[in-house]
């Protein structure tokens, strides 16, 4: 079936269909010229999958995708993020440090001893908990935010409500 309306992709189907082409070489073929009878094949171009193609994307807020998405995309990784200067990754929404750890409020349904000993795990160093609010204040390494996302007791990632002048 062939329609001569085009066809409108978001941003975010774009990235998970590059990303699940990526993963597997897959093979396109035009049936529309018959003349055509060699296959184009896509292959795999990034290191690491873009973080709106993981299931925990929808817990992760956009403005820290983005940052992180733009740093992968940059070819940043946690071997090279101190030469690369990751803290000038950072944006009016987002922190990034020297050693690429992104600022990040944690909502989390309850936080005790045992919550607090598997984000030490992940490398997220705590610097503020609200436990009866369920929030965690802490710095994440910008390579696990997906990780760190997909725990149980993880409800969302967002960045910090900063304080500012009127």
């Amino acid at each position: 079936m062939v329609s001569s309306k085009p066809v409108l992709w978001g941003v975010t189907s774009l990235l998970g269909l590059v990303w699940s082409a990526s993963a597997v070489a897959i093979t396109v073929r035009d049936t529309g010229n018959v003349a055509q009878t060699s296959p184009t094949t896509l292959t795999h171009t990034s290191r690491t999958p873009p973080l709106s193609g993981s299931p925990a994307a929808s817990k992760i807020a956009s403005p820290l995708q983005r940052v992180v998405q733009r740093m992968q995309l940059n070819g940043i990784t946690a071997a090279n993020v101190t030469a690369r200067r990751a803290e000038r990754y950072s944006t009016p929404l987002v922190r990034v440090d020297a050693q690429g750890r992104v600022h990040t409020a944690i909502l989390v349904t309850t936080f005790d001893a045992q919550v607090e000993a598997v984000l030490t795990a992940h490398q997220v160093t705590i610097e503020q908990v609200d436990a009866q609010a369920g929030l965690v204040q802490a710095w994440l390494p910008f390579d696990r935010l997906a990780t760190i996302a997909a725990l149980p007791f993880v409800r969302y990632l967002r960045p910090p409500s900063y304080a500012s002048r009127r």
